[in-house]
Formats: C-alpha cells, structure tokens, sequence
C-alpha cells in the first residue's frame, strides 16, 4: 500500500480522538461460520427443485403447473437481487454514510442478479424451444393468427426475446460487477477517490437499472398473458424488487448481528433507518398497485381488466385480499412504530412476513395467467396442488440463500476503507 493511501486508512480508523481498530478486527467483520447452513440451503435448493420438476406427473396442472410455480419463485429471487443491486445504486448516489455498514450486503445481492436472471430464463427458454409456448403462450405457433399478438409481433419475437434476455444478463453483470470491484479495490487501497468513482457510475447505472428492469419485467411476466398490457408494470415489479430487497438486508443484518458480528458497526440506529426504508418500499408499492388496478378499473380495457377479472374467482380473490391486509396495511400499522424499527428480533419477524407476501404477490401475478389462456381456462385454482408451489418456491430460495451465504463468507462484511465509515459508526436517529 502507498504512504497516501496508507495515510487515507488512517484517517478513516481515526475519526477525530476517537478510534475505530478494535471494531475493524477480523472476528468482528468476517463471517467464517455457517458451514451447515449452507448445507442446509443446498439440501432444501436440491430437494425443492426436485420436488417441483416430480410436480409435472401430478394430476392438477402437470407441466404447466411446474412451469408457472417455478416462474414464482425465480421471478421472487430475482427481484429480490435487483432490490439489492437499487439499494447500491441509490446508497451511492445519495451519499448516505450512514448505510455503510450495510452496504456489502446489498452488493452481495446485486452480484447474484445475473445468475438469478438465469434461473429466471429457464422456463421462458425451455417454454421457446421445447414445450413450444405451453405457459408463454405467445411463443406457440397456434396462436400466430391472434390480432393482438400480430399487432405486438415486433416485440414479441423468438430472436429479439434472446437479445434482450442477453442484454440483462450482460448490464446487471458489469453494474454489479463495477461497483463491487470498487469496493473491494477500496478494501485494499484505502483509496477514498474511489468512492466518488462509484457514485458517478450510479448515476449512468440507475438509468440503466430502471429501464432494464421494466423492459425484464415485460418478457419475464407481462408477457405471459400476451394480451395484457400495463403502462405500470415496470414500476410494479421495481417496487416489488425494493420491497423485498430492503427485507431481506435487514434479515441478513440482524442475523450477522444474532451470530456475533458487526458489534459496533451495525446497531439500532442502522436498523431504525433500514426500518424506515420498509415502511416506505411498504406505501410505495401500495401506491403502486393501487395506480395500476385503478387506471385499468377506470379505462375498462378488455385486455386488461380481464387480468384483474380471473383473480376475483374461484378462491383468487382471497389471495388479492391477502395481499390488501399482508402487503400494506401489516406492515405500515406496525412498521409505525419507532420501537419496533429500532428492534432488530422484531425487524427480522417483519422482514419475514415481508418475503412471505412479496412471493404471495409473485404467485398472484403468475400462477393465474395459466387460467387466461386464449384457448380457454385450465381452472387451476389457489389450493390446486399448491405443494408445487412451495416446493419451487422453497427450492429457489435454498440456491439463493446458499449462493448469499457463500458470497457472505468470502469477502469482508463491512466496506472496510470507505471514507464516510467513520459517519456510519456514530449515526445516530434524532426522530
């Protein structure tokens, strides 16, 4: 290391008279541990998925039932991943020292995106080469002669479908890639210059995000009904992915904390913020979804209220009302409370709840478009060989939770030489 940045170390450790070197030791910012756990997540990854494929022989559904469960769950780990990725994009844009602390978590989770964009490609590529649209329906041959889908032909084609799927793959790789490399060169330099590296490329970044995640959320699920549309789509899915990537940093960080680590880096002030992020992804997506079923309720477009229409049938509405009272009003009654947002036992409760209701919204979204289809509904109600339902869910999230812990254990959980450490240390909440 250089006399310079040797010297920017220092006055990182060194916050005026006060020292931070016995918060920075090894024990207290690398997590070693976890061996069965990630075990554990393996054992529930193979077991889940293994169990969702065995579904396609089951009575209710079959294939379509797997493939439309399975979409579920990748569409919920992905989305929880871009959380992670906003999350690092907005924390350097905005400057917030306070969230230094918390910071790694959130890059951790933006570098799974691109392998959750894999797993989240799996059905719509298998769907395009060899069931041949049997839940993306737009892809089957059959319905080449539909007016609707002539008209969106441009959009939804085969070849352009693959570029764009390509095109994610390659931005979110270089977005999180870039910002973590900056933060890990910073863990080894000390150079603070760094910081202000990656607060510039968030700027070019969160355009980059915001459009790649609608245009995603378009082919990943709009696209799945290929006769609905909704000017707010993208929005939706981005509320979804802040939502529960705001969760699931806060349950990472309270479980650190639980196990020993972070002692003095991350405390209740840290959790108050993050808690006040929850309750606000919580209101945003609300607003959200309340804009979009009020704009197709108001304009009465066919193809669009008769999205809203299925999912008010044959036990679908009582997941909508669970979504009402689980998604919004849980959450905001009890996120209101200052005690509980500076409670990190309570806060990985609600962060659980939070995960819970945000692949409840995910399987509301898809599992009743395979009733939609133009030939006619399959009838598969909420209950309908729901096993399937969790066994994916369980599955997706086992490799996700593995993918994490591994990611968890191989780097430093703090941004050990960020400049603005020392202001993240002394935060403190005044309201």
């Amino acid at each position: 290391m250089s006399s310079l940045a040797a010297n920017e170390h220092d006055s990182v450790l060194h916050h005026g008279h006060q020292s931070y070197e016995h918060l920075l030791r090894e024990s207290n910012v690398r997590f070693t541990g976890g061996q069965g756990l990630f075990t554990t997540f393996l054992l529930l990854a193979v077991a889940g998925i293994g169990a969702t494929i065995g579904g396609a022989f089951a009575a209710d559904g079959g294939k379509l039932h797997v493939l439309a469960s399975f979409q579920v769950a990748a569409a919920g780990c992905l989305a929880i991943c871009l959380g992670g990725m906003f999350l690092t994009l907005v924390m350097h844009l905005m400057a917030a020292g306070w969230s230094v602390t918390l910071r790694r978590q959130m890059e951790n989770m933006a570098m799974l995106t691109p392998v959750m964009l894999v797993v989240a490609s799996i059905v719509p590529l298998y769907d395009l080469f060899v069931s041949h649209g049997l839940l993306y329906t737009w892809m089957n041959p059959a319905y080449k002669s539909n007016l609707v889908l002539q008209e969106k032909q441009a959009f939804l084609n085969p070849m352009f479908f693959c570029v764009r799927l390509a095109i994610y793959f390659v931005l979110w790789s270089i977005l999180a890639g870039m910002l973590n490399s900056l933060s890990l060169r910073q863990d080894r330099t000390g150079d603070k210059w760094l910081t202000n590296k990656a607060r510039f490329n968030s700027a070019w970044g969160m355009l980059v995000f915001a459009l790649s995640t609608a245009f995603a959320s378009f082919d990943l699920l709009m696209s799945i009904d290929f006769r609905m549309f909704s000017t707010m789509w993208g929005v939706y899915y981005f509320a979804s992915a802040a939502f529960s990537g705001i969760a699931t940093v806060v349950l990472i960080a309270a479980l650190l904390r639980r196990a020993g680590k972070l002692d003095g880096l991350v405390n209740p002030e840290h959790f108050h913020d993050a808690g006040k992020l929850m309750f606000a992804f919580t209101v945003f997506w609300s607003y959200i979804a309340f804009s979009q079923y009020f704009l197709i309720w108001y304009s009465n477009v066919p193809e669009e209220t008769a999205w809203f229409l299925v999912r008010q049938h044959k036990g679908w509405q009582w997941v909508f009302y669970l979504l009402c009272f689980g998604h919004f009003f849980a959450p905001f009654l009890i996120l209101l409370f200052r005690g509980v947002k500076r409670s990190p036992n309570l806060l990985i409760l609600v962060a659980l709840w939070m995960l819970f209701i945000h692949f409840t919204d995910m399987f509301f979204i898809i599992r009743p478009m395979v009733t939609t289809r133009p030939d006619g509904p399959v009838g598969l109600g909420p209950l309908s060989g729901f096993w399937i339902d969790i066994a994916a869910v369980l599955g997706v999230s086992g490799l996700l939770g593995a993918l994490l812990l591994w990611r968890i254990r191989s780097v430093p959980l703090i941004p050990l030489r960020d400049p603005r450490l020392p202001e993240a240390i002394e935060h403190k909440n005044y309201v």
